[in-house]
């Protein structure tokens, strides 16, 4: 198929792009990125593969060189989408208005934050250090957390992810131990 390719067949491209645009999509997702991303990068790998096809020396490598190619472009996608913060929907840029709310939003507010604190601390050390980093202002990447923490980059977003169930778990069980008990 690479070889029509390079001879300029439309099909074989079209076939090619048919096989194997998945494994774009695939690695695309696997960065976390928005749909208008993955379009981004879906188009911007495949101008790539088209532009250096004819220096791919090992035709059977193409599906690890696309992965490769893809695995790139989406890292770059990453970056150009964590600089890009949107500032509204072009109206204009004054504080938004306090909803006048009273004394009370305040006390519930500090009593939830307390309660979040509480949960936290009842967490294993790794869930704690993991939550606090990847909470900072501004978070670190994963690269830095998995060098910070001393463990492999693909295991920071699984790692996440099960930190932050045991998190709500254990914000569960401190709201039913704060809740006041009712008569019966």
């Amino acid at each position: 198929m690479i070889a029509l390719c390079l001879s300029g067949s439309q099909e074989a491209w079209s076939a090619l792009v048919a096989r194997y645009g998945p494994v774009v999509w695939t690695v695309a997702r696997s960065h976390r990125l928005s749909d208008a991303d993955c379009e981004e990068v879906f188009q911007v790998t495949w101008l790539r593969v088209y532009r250096s096809l004819t220096r791919l020396h090992t035709p059977e490598r193409f599906p690890a060189w696309l992965t490769t190619c893809a695995r790139r472009e989406s890292l770059k996608q990453y970056e150009r989408s964590r600089r890009y913060v949107p500032v509204g929907d072009g109206g204009t840029l004054d504080r938004p208005t306090t909803t006048g709310s009273g004394p009370e939003e305040g006390i519930l507010v500090r009593e939830r934050g307390a309660e979040v604190l509480t949960a936290l601390s009842r967490l294993p050390d790794r869930d704690q250090r993991l939550l606090a980093l990847l909470s900072a202002d501004p978070a670190p990447g994963y690269d830095e957390v998995s060098r910070r923490l001393g463990i492999a980059r693909g295991s920071v977003g699984p790692l996440r992810g099960r930190a932050l169930r045991r998190l709500a778990e254990q914000l569960r069980i401190v709201e039913s131990e704060n809740a006041p008990a009712t008569a019966m």
